[in-house]
C-alpha cells in the first residue's frame, strides 16, 4: 500500500484518465465536425391579383386610346400640329392610363413575374413609354399606321360630278369630269388648265341634250372619307367654278360663263 492507498489503484488512475481526456477530445472535435442546422430560406410572398373585368374593360379602352394616340403621333411627329381649319394647335398627350396600373406594374416588377401575361406586360411598358410597340406574340393586335399613300400628282387629281348651275335661266348638270388642281392655300385648292365636265343642257326645244364644258376655280377641302377600305383614302371637295360650254348650249344671252357648283373626290393627301 501505497499511503493508505492501494498499488494497484494508483497505477490505473493514468489510464483512467487519459481515456477521460481522449473521451472529452472526441466530443469537442465530433461537436466541430457537426454542421449547424441550417434555416429554412425566408420567402417573400407577393399577391398578385388577376384583373378584374372592370380592370379588364379599362385596360381595352385604354389600349383603344393610346392605338388611336400613336397614329396620331406618327403624323405629327416632326411638324407642328394643325386643326381642321390648318391653324396650328397644341399637340395633344397620350391618355393616362387606368389608375391601378402603374401600382399593379410595380408589384408585378417587385414579385419578378414578368412575362407571364404579355398583355398587362405591354400595358406596362406603355405606362413607362406611350410610343412602346407590341413585340410578343400574345399579346394586343400590333398598331399599325400604315396610310394609303399617293404620289404628290394624284393627290391633285379631282373626279367631279353631281355638278348644276347657280344661275337663274337654263340649268345645266354636270354628271361626271374631271379637273387637276395647281396651288394649295390651306384649304382651298386653285385650278388653272381647264377641266372638263360631261353635261346635260337644254336643246332649245324643251329638251336636254349632252354637251362638253370646261371648268376653272376653286375647290374646298370638306372631310376625309373612306370608300372601299377601312381607312380614310380619299378627301371630298366642294367646287365653286366658272363653266364653258360647247356646242352652242343655249344659255343667257351675251353669257361668257356660267357659275356652277359641285362635289369632287381626290386621293387623300398626307398632310
Amino acid at each position: 500500500m501505497i499511503g493508505g492507498f492501494p498499488e494497484v489503484t494508483l497505477r490505473k488512475v493514468p489510464g483512467v484518465f487519459c481515456t477521460l481526456l481522449l473521451g472529452l477530445t472526441t466530443s469537442a472535435a465530433a461537436q466541430q465536425l457537426t454542421p449547424a442546422p441550417v434555416p429554412p430560406p425566408a420567402t417573400s410572398t407577393f399577391d398578385i391579383a388577376a384583373l378584374t373585368p372592370d380592370q379588364d374593360g379599362q385596360l381595352a379602352a385604354w389600349f383603344s386610346g393610346i392605338e388611336k394616340w400613336q397614329k396620331y403621333d406618327e403624323k405629327w411627329r416632326n411638324r407642328p400640329v394643325h386643326d381642321y381649319w390648318e391653324r396650328i394647335v397644341e399637340r395633344k398627350p397620350p391618355p393616362a392610363p387606368p389608375a391601378w396600373l402603374p401600382g399593379h406594374c410595380q408589384s408585378i416588377t417587385a414579385a419578378g413575374m414578368t412575362g407571364f401575361d404579355d398583355r398587362v406586360d405591354y400595358a406596362c411598358r406603355l405606362v413607362d413609354d406611350a410610343r412602346a410597340r407590341p413585340h410578343l406574340s400574345a399579346g394586343p393586335a400590333p398598331i399599325t399606321t400604315e396610310k394609303t399613300r399617293h404620289s404628290s400628282f394624284l393627290t391633285r387629281v379631282h373626279i367631279d360630278g353631281l355638278w348644276t348651275t347657280t344661275q337663274d335661266g337654263a340649268r345645266f348638270y354636270g354628271i361626271i369630269g374631271s379637273h387637276i388642281s395647281l396651288v394649295d392655300v390651306g384649304r382651298v385648292q386653285v385650278f388653272g388648265p381647264p377641266g372638263v365636265m360631261l353635261l346635260t343642257v337644254p336643246d332649245g326645244n324643251g329638251g336636254r341634250k349632252v354637251s362638253l364644258g370646261y371648268t376653272w376655280g376653286v375647290s374646298l377641302r370638306l372631310a376625309d372619307v373612306g370608300i372601299g377600305t377601312p381607312n380614310k383614302n380619299l378627301t371630298l371637295f366642294l367646287n365653286v367654278t366658272k363653266l364653258f360650254v360647247a356646242g352652242g348650249a343655249v344659255g343667257p344671252e351675251g353669257t361668257q360663263g356660267y357659275n356652277i357648283v359641285g362635289l369632287s373626290l381626290a386621293p387623300r393627301k398626307d398632310r
